[in-house]
Parts: structure tokens; sequence; C-alpha cells
């Protein structure tokens, strides 16, 4: 198999079979070996070491100092033997001044740091920023309007209309990013609000009712005008911002006219591997980017594909 890629590695066991276990959670929770995962408006809490950032992992103590009736607990699973569970305290107005958060850390974004973050630790803030925002916007039953409440560890919103009581789970977006190649080279597109000098590989979203190799064909066609032919799977990446699944692929062009017709780009131009072979010896060496879209490219470029 190949290396996960960034924010895929968690190192939990999620215990899914054991969610809708309420008192088993309850125990996990009042155990003294639980840790806990703060989060707050879209903020992980993250320590500095020695300039080596880290989630702050809370210590059981601080669940009962920290737990009130605006917040509730996310059972993440087992990490290393110990349960992990993560609270979202944006109700709160200054999380950093409750004494049991103080000199702990500071709430930070993680594409900010996402790199320097050890791979468990990024993979755990982002599975806990995803289904945090997931929360937030599913507060209300999507069926008939009435309030929902979170229920199995955190993963599942249950209508209270006794009428209703829909059950919602936690929704992933799927979206397709595509390597598009046509002999020794790829195309590459700039969008409206980027800098001149930036560009990536192509991407969107899965529409119902799609195959994913008919949304990279259909995305393609819809940005750029191509054609194309031999879609590959590469690999897949959790995208929490908010709630995205990337697939990643390589297809080959059926033209090289370039006719775009999507109002999100700027522009879109052939780069040749030549000009991003500077770039992907970089990236293999040291990765400088989180995202699936730089990892396609660097291995295309070296002559690494599926």
């Amino acid at each position: 198999m190949k290396s996960a890629n960034f924010y895929g590695e968690t190192g939990l066991n999620r215990m899914a079979e054991r969610r809708t276990d309420s008192a088993w959670l309850q125990s996990l929770a009042a155990g003294t070996d639980a840790v806990l995962i703060p989060i707050w408006r879209t903020r992980n809490l993250i320590a500095q070491n020695a300039n080596n950032p880290e989630a702050v992992r809370l210590s059981a103590l601080h669940i009962n100092d920290i737990l009130d009736d605006k917040s509730f607990l996310i059972f993440l699973g087992y990490q290393d033997g110990v349960p992990h569970f993560s609270i979202d305290l944006s109700h709160m107005d200054e999380p950093h001044e409750h004494p049991a958060l103080k000199e702990t850390g500071e709430f930070t974004d993680i594409r900010d740091i996402g790199l320097d973050l050890p791979r468990e630790d990024g993979g755990l803030l982002a599975y806990s920023r995803a289904i945090a925002q997931w929360h937030k916007t599913h507060r209300f039953c999507g069926r008939c309007g009435h309030p929902s409440v979170p229920r199995d560890g955190g993963h599942m919103r249950l209508c209270t209309n006794a009428n209703c009581k829909t059950q919602h789970f936690p929704r992933t977006d799927m979206a397709v990013i595509m390597l598009v190649s046509s002999g020794d080279k790829i195309i590459l597109g700039r969008k409206k609000e980027w800098s001149k000098d930036r560009f990536s590989i192509l991407a969107g979203f899965v529409e119902p009712g799609e195959t994913l190799e008919g949304a990279v064909a259909r995305e393609v066609m819809e940005e750029v005008g191509i054609p194309i032919t031999n879609v590959r799977y590469h690999s897949s990446q959790p995208w929490p911002f908010p709630s995205n699944l990337m697939l990643g692929f390589f297809a080959e062009a059926e033209s090289e006219t370039i006719n775009i017709t999507d109002d999100e780009l700027a522009e879109a131009r052939w780069f040749t591997r030549e000009e991003l072979l500077d770039e992907a010896n970089a990236y293999a060496e040291k990765p400088h980017s989180v995202s699936i879209a730089r990892r396609l490219i660097a291995e295309w470029a070296l002559g690494i594909e599926p």
C-alpha cells in the first residue's frame, strides 16, 4: 500500500462497534487514563515544545473541569491503549483563560503548522476538527427542523421530535483531484484569487449519481475543455477544511487545446517535467506541503505512477 497522505494517520482504533454503549463511554470518560483533545472555533490546542508543535492532550482530571451544559465529549477512539475524547469549546469567548487550559498551549489553525506536527497528531487534530464542524452545522434535523442531540459518542445526532427521531451521521463531501498529463507535460490551473505564480492540478466535487471516474472526466472538461482517458486512482486524503475526502487520480489528455470554461480559473497551461523536476526533488527529500496535489505532481515528475 502507498503511504498515507497528511491527515490520514491517527494511530486510533475508533472502536465504532462500541459507540452505541453509552454506559461504556461514560466509564471511559470517568477513567483516570482518559485523554481530552480540545478544539475552539476550528482551531486546535497546540503546545510548542522547543519549536516542535504537538497536540495538547489533557488528562482525565480536566474533563469535569471543562465539561459544562454547553459542551459534550466526542469519542475519538483508542490510541496506544488510551481512550481519547475531543471537546468543542467554541461557546467560550476566551478559552485560554480557563484554569484548566492556562499555559497548556495556543489554539492554532493546523493548516499553518501541519507539516511540523507529528503525523499522527495531524491526523488526530484533523479528525476532531472535522467532526466538531459537523456538529456545528447540524444542530437541527434536516427532515423536520427540530433540534437534534448528539448520540453514539458524538458520531450521530438524533432528532428530538418524537414523531421524527431521524438519525443523522457525520457528512464527508467527496472531491476528486487529478493530474492530467500529455506525454512529458501536465496541465496546471490558477484560480482568480491566487497569486500569479501559484498553480495546481485540477479538482472538483463528486455529484450525486456519479462515479469517481466520471467526476474526473467531467471536471477536467468543465474546467479546461479537454477530454481524458486512462483514469488511474492514486490515493485519498482526509481534508478537514471543512470536511472533504480528496480522491487523487492520474489521467491522460486526448487533446492539448485548452479552453477555460470555469469561472474560478484565471488561467491554465501546460508545464513540462523539466520545469517541475527541481520542485519534485525538493519535495521527495522533505515534503513541504500537506496537500495531496503536491504529492501527485512530485511523483509524476519523478516517474512514480500507479
